[in-house]
Order: C-alpha cells, then structure tokens, then sequence
C-alpha cells in the first residue's frame, strides 16, 4: 500500500490543552503513533501565526486534534466561567486548514476540538458547558458508550452496535451545522457526524487514547489512511 501523509493539527502551545504541559506532547504523540499504526506518515501541522500559501500542497489526509475551546465569537457567544484554552491564532490556522482540504478534497477525520470547529464553520453552534462528559479514569479506558446510526459510514466503519469511548469534552454541539448528518449520540448528545460528499467523519471523543486497546476506535485511523491512499492514487 502507498503510505499517504497524514496533516495532524497541534495545539499552539500546551496551554492551549486540556491535558497540561506533559500530556499535552504526549497526546500529540498519541495521534502521531495511531496514524503510524493505521499505515499512514503524520506530518505536524502547528498552529503558525503566520499561514503559509499551498497550506496542505502534498498532503493526503487530515487528522483535526483535540484541544481548547475554540473563540465564542466564532458562534456569537462570549466567554463562560469553564472556558479555556481559546487561541484565536489556531482557530484561524485550522479555519484555514480546513478550507484547502475542502478545496483540495481531501479526506478529513476531526477529532474534539476539530468536529466543534466544524460544526461552527457550517453553521452550527455549541453548548458552551456541559457536565459529566470529562473522565477521572485513564483516557485509554472508556467512560461510556454512543449509539451508533445504523446505515451510516461511521456504522460501516466501526460496526452498528454500541460503542465504548473515552470523554473529554466540556462543550457539545447545540444545532448542527448544515450538510452535517449525526451519526452518534449520547442520550441527547451528537457524538459525531459525517459528510459523505465532503469526505468528512468527526468524532467528539479522542480515539487516539484507545487505538492500541480498542480495534474499532483503530478503525477510525485506518479508515482515514484507507480514504487518503484513495485520494493519493486517484490524484
């Protein structure tokens, strides 16, 4: 199999984290070694200030990371008590990221922060806090399980029937954007979605912390390697 190279998004600084100086770099190790093991070759995308022209020009695939809350305004709201982490810098960064992978069609899997970002640039909002849905136990562990739609590609990916994740989040999608279908839920929560047409599945846990424990939440990298070798050899 060709090995397609993997854009992996990072946080600006691990301040801009939800797991703290040392877990922040290990967590981007952990994105980096669950692409490796799907057989794809990550290339670390930081959060420049300054965005370079051709932002994605030899890239095959995109993995959107975790991390902060993105910018309120994005969504018109203001900053609440349990927010941090926001960087404006590397929402516009990703914000850009975002818009050459759509212009170049390449496939996209966002994780957390990435499938919040999303939501937002389509349209949607989000649930500025909500309780219950950030784990004490190791992130290898699940927490929980979703709902997986039956008939989606998410189901063809990791199976229809339910699934354990981890949780990490303390914001949740409000109203989806446009073009977004959900494919995931958590009693009332979306979970994740996709968009077939834009080559695009995004999940609101990090699969990252369970690919070496859990061959279903493996499946979500190999399924991104799978799309971009797609994209790599149709190109």
């Amino acid at each position: 199999m060709t090995t397609p190279l993997i854009g992996v998004s990072v946080p600006r600084s691990p301040e801009h984290s939800a797991f703290g100086i040392k877990d922040s770099v290990l967590q981007v190790m952990e994105y980096s070694e669950a692409v490796i093991a799907a057989g794809g070759r990550p290339v670390l995308l930081p959060s420049t200030e300054t965005i370079p022209e051709d932002l994605l020009l030899g890239i095959d695939g995109l993995l959107l990371s975790g991390g902060g809350d993105l910018s309120p305004a994005l969504f018109g709201e203001e900053p609440v008590e349990a927010s941090y982490g926001i960087s404006e810098i590397r929402d516009a960064f990703e914000i850009a990221l975002i818009s050459d992978a759509t212009e170049r069609a390449i496939p996209i899997l966002a994780i957390c922060r990435g499938l919040q970002l999303i939501n937002v640039l389509r349209g949607g909002t989000l649930e500025m806090h909500v309780e219950g849905h950030w784990q004490t136990v190791p992130a290898d562990q699940p927490m929980h399980s979703v709902e997986v739609a039956a008939g989606s590609a998410l189901a063809e990916i990791v199976g229809a029937e339910p699934l354990e994740i981890n949780s990490y989040h303390h914001q949740a999608i409000a109203q989806l954007g446009e073009g977004l279908n959900p494919v995931a839920f958590a009693g009332d929560l979306i979970e994740a979605y996709e968009d077939p047409d834009a080559d695009l599945l995004a999940v609101q846990w990090h699969p990252e912390h369970m690919f070496r424990t859990s061959e279903r939440n493996h499946s979500l990298f190999a399924d991104l390697v799978r799309r971009a070798v797609h994209r790599k050899e149709r190109n």
